[in-house]
Formats: C-alpha cells, sequence, structure tokens
C-alpha cells in the first residue's frame, strides 16, 4: 500500500486588493510534504477557531502574488516569470512602521536587508520630515556591520503613509507607488529615484519605501510656482514620450488597470454638492462658472473624459506629472518623482498634467500645440511606428483637460497649499476656456 505524505496545514486569512476595496478571507492552506506544481496554493474557506483571531497569518495578494508572511512564497507560473529583476513586496520580518517614529535601525536593518543581506544599521538620525499626502523624512545611516557590501547608502529617504489621517484617504496610492517600485520601476527608460524597499501592508493599509537620497545628487526639485520654459516642459515630454513607447499598448497593462479606479473614484467624490459651493467662494470661482455649471454637469463631463480616455491605446502613464513631482538634474535634464497616481491610460493625460500646471497661460497658449508636435516626434522616434496624428494628440491633450478641471480646480486646501492650488486651478480655467473644452469632449 502506497504511503502518504504527512499533510501540513495553517490558518491564514487572504486580503485581496479588490479596486480601491480590501476583500478579506479565512481559509486553511494545506499540502502534503514539500509544495509542488499540484498541491501548492491550495486552501478552502472555512471559519477561523478563536485561537487564530489574536494573530493571524495573513497573505498578500499583490498582482498574481501571494506572500504568506513568516511561512512560505505561494506564486503562480505568472509571478514566477516576472521575479527576475525584481523586488518582492513585504519581505521584511518586523511589521511595517505606521510613524515616522517606527523606523527604527532594527526596522532599517530588517527592510535593508532585503536588498543588502547580513547589513545591520547601529543609528539612524531622522531629519529633513515633509508631510503631504505621504510623509517622508531623511535617515543619516551608520553600521554595525557591512557584511561585505560596498555601495550602502550613507542616508535614505523612507517615504509612507505616516499621518493616519491621510493614510486613510490615500491608502491606495501608498500602495500602488510600492508595487510600481517593486514590479514597473526596473523597465522605466527615465531618470527616477533608486528604491532600496518597497513593502505594503494591506491589513494596515500602508505601503512604505526606502530611496535614495536624492539630496546626495546635487539635484533640483521643481516646484509649482517656479517660472518654467518652454524649452525645459519639451524635455518633460520627450521623457513621456519615451515612457509611453515603452509602454504603448502593451498586454502587461491589463494587469494594472484597475489602478485608475481609486483615483477616478476620488475626483467624482469631489464633486460633492457641499465641496461645489466651497470650492465657488474661491478666488477663481468666478472663471468656473464659465466652464461647467453644476456639479452634475462636472461629473458627465469627467465620465465623458474617461470614455473617450479608455477607448485610446493605453500606455504606462507618471499620472501626476506637475512641477512639483520633477527634480532637475546639474545639466537640466528633467527627473521624475511620486509614483503614487501611476495607471494605463491615454498620453494626452500626462501632456495636459505637465502643460497646462507648469506653464503660464501666455507661454502656454503660444506653444502648447508645437510641444504636442515635439512629443509625437520623440514618440516616433522611440519607436511607435502607427503614432497618432498632431491632430488627434492635440483633441486628447484638450479632452484631458477636464482631469485638471478636477484635480487642480476642485483640489481640497488641506491638499496642497492656497497659493499653489490658486495658481494651477486659474491656469486650469484658462486652458478649459481656451481649448473650449466642453467642444472637445463633444467631438470625440
Amino acid at each position: 500500500m502506497r504511503r502518504r505524505r504527512p499533510r501540513t496545514a495553517w490558518r491564514c486569512r487572504i486580503s485581496m486588493l479588490s479596486g480601491s476595496r480590501i476583500v478579506n478571507r479565512w481559509c486553511t492552506l494545506s499540502s502534503r510534504g514539500p509544495a509542488s506544481p499540484r498541491n501548492r496554493g491550495q486552501w478552502r474557506q472555512s471559519t477561523p477557531p478563536p485561537e487564530w483571531l489574536s494573530r493571524p497569518r495573513t497573505i498578500t495578494m499583490c498582482s498574481m502574488r501571494w506572500v504568506l508572511r513568516e511561512s512560505d512564497t505561494i506564486e503562480t507560473s505568472n509571478t514566477q516569470k516576472r521575479r527576475e529583476n525584481r523586488m518582492n513586496l513585504s519581505t521584511t520580518r518586523m511589521h511595517l512602521p505606521m510613524t515616522l517614529d517606527e523606523v527604527t535601525s532594527e526596522w532599517l536593518t530588517d527592510a535593508l536587508g532585503t536588498r543588502f543581506p547580513g547589513v545591520r544599521v547601529a543609528e539612524a538620525r531622522r531629519d529633513l520630515e515633509r508631510a503631504g499626502t505621504s510623509t517622508s523624512a531623511r535617515f543619516s545611516l551608520d553600521y554595525a556591520d557591512h557584511a561585505g557590501h560596498v555601495d550602502l547608502p550613507s542616508s535614505v529617504y523612507v517615504k509612507g503613509g505616516f499621518d493616519a489621517v491621510m493614510r486613510r484617504r490615500v491608502w491606495a496610492a501608498l500602495i500602488q507607488e510600492a508595487r510600481f517600485y517593486a514590479e514597473l520601476s526596473a523597465d522605466i527608460p527615465l531618470n527616477i529615484p533608486v528604491v532600496h524597499f518597497a513593502g505594503i501592508d494591506e491589513d494596515a493599509r500602508q505601503g512604505v519605501l526606502i530611496l535614495e537620497d536624492m539630496t546626495l545628487r546635487d539635484v533640483r526639485f521643481g516646484h509649482a510656482t517656479d517660472e518654467t520654459s518652454v524649452d525645459t516642459v519639451a524635455a518633460i515630454l520627450e521623457g513621456q514620450a519615451r515612457l509611453h513607447a515603452r509602454f504603448w499598448g502593451d498586454e502587461r497593462l491589463a494587469a494594472y488597470r484597475e489602478w485608475a479606479d481609486p483615483q477616478r473614484a476620488y475626483l467624482r467624490y469631489l464633486f460633492r454638492p457641499k465641496h461645489w459651493e466651497a470650492v465657488q467662494q474661491r478666488p477663481y470661482g468666478d472663471l468656473l462658472a464659465k466652464v461647467i455649471e453644476s456639479p452634475e454637469q462636472g461629473l458627465v463631463m469627467l465620465e465623458r473624459m474617461w470614455a473617450l480616455d479608455d477607448a485610446r491605446t493605453s500606455v504606462l502613464l507618471h499620472g501626476d506629472c506637475h512641477g512639483g513631482n520633477l527634480f532637475f538634474e546639474a545639466d537640466g535634464s528633467p527627473g521624475f518623482l511620486d509614483w503614487q497616481c501611476t495607471f494605463p491610460g491615454a498620453p494626452g493625460h500626462d501632456h495636459a498634467e505637465t502643460i497646462v500646471s507648469i506653464l503660464d497661460t501666455e507661454l502656454r497658449r503660444s506653444a502648447e500645440r508645437d510641444l504636442i508636435k515635439h512629443y509625437r516626434t520623440a514618440l516616433v522616434a522611440s519607436g511607435v511606428a502607427d503614432a497618432p496624428d498632431v491632430d488627434d494628440l492635440f483633441l486628447s491633450y484638450r479632452q484631458n483637460v477636464m482631469h485638471m478641471m478636477a484635480s487642480s480646480v476642485f483640489n481640497p486646501y488641506d491638499m496642497q497649499t492656497e497659493e499653489v492650488t490658486n495658481i494651477t486651478a486659474t491656469r486650469t480655467l484658462h486652458a478649459a476656456i481656451d481649448l473650449d473644452l466642453a467642444d472637445a469632449l463633444a467631438a470625440g
């Protein structure tokens, strides 16, 4: 009689990210002996016994990747193909920090050890804290053990949802940025920060990054109030062309389509009547009335823009490419920060965000069509033989000013300073009027 291998089983809770919603399921994972392709990942749903409630194991399901904390990794064949030259998510022994005070030398040892095995951080000194949709701070590091690594960073930036109120609002963006760095950043043909660690915790709705200290590179960080030349914007669009060309109609984008959902849900929320009334009282309220007459009309225009964008060839977008998310090397070449809003979509989204928000109104009026033409030239040079013509790209740019209407004109003052919001909102409203936004959306 054939002897059966001993059965092993463990209780766990599976947390699945579905759009902007987390779905939790209790289950039993089981196998007979070592995991094999046949029995790996077998599970059945069941009710947890009380003794498991105090310390559940959790599986993080992240784009076909399951990570069983404190146990084995269970993965699909698709994940196996993507693991090479990629960073694992949630591979630390310790929980992700929820405040900056929890970013200790012990946690940094654990997190940096995923890239530099054996390293031990003796001391971490924090400074240069910055709060926005996420919170970041610089940590200067002293090491107790270099473990033979000669390229250890002397300082790093740790970025995450370290403010509880803001984390509840933007947790999906925190998780998306961590996934971007773990799964896609190796394919990005742009100047972006080096990432040393990317981790997520869906249960806690947290995403944490350890990034290179950009101040050591002598770069200049952009700001929404900077006076920016047309040539600089042209260089930014060249970068967008390289990014878009790399993912032009790429089948991989289907796995990231849901990344647009949290942003769309949030932008719809901005058109609630109470917020509409508050925005009407802002300094640019008189301009708003010339573009949108009611919150209901605004929602219709927003949905129309998304329908038009969804019908176009998809690319990977930066998603939030305004002046504050850029840096510049000593030679003036741009680099790209903050990938929390990246998602697959139409190129016009990035064009509108950049051209409308960065250039003052007079410069934008005189240069916008030439900038779109310049983008197309760079797109073709990057290998997109079937690039849309300039007229079609310019129409998409006009249509995506509607995104700026939602994200800039209706931006809550607690998400950005009043000065920056008023500047970008006024530029956006003038663009919507100049470019006849309603006509562009009707043209389809």
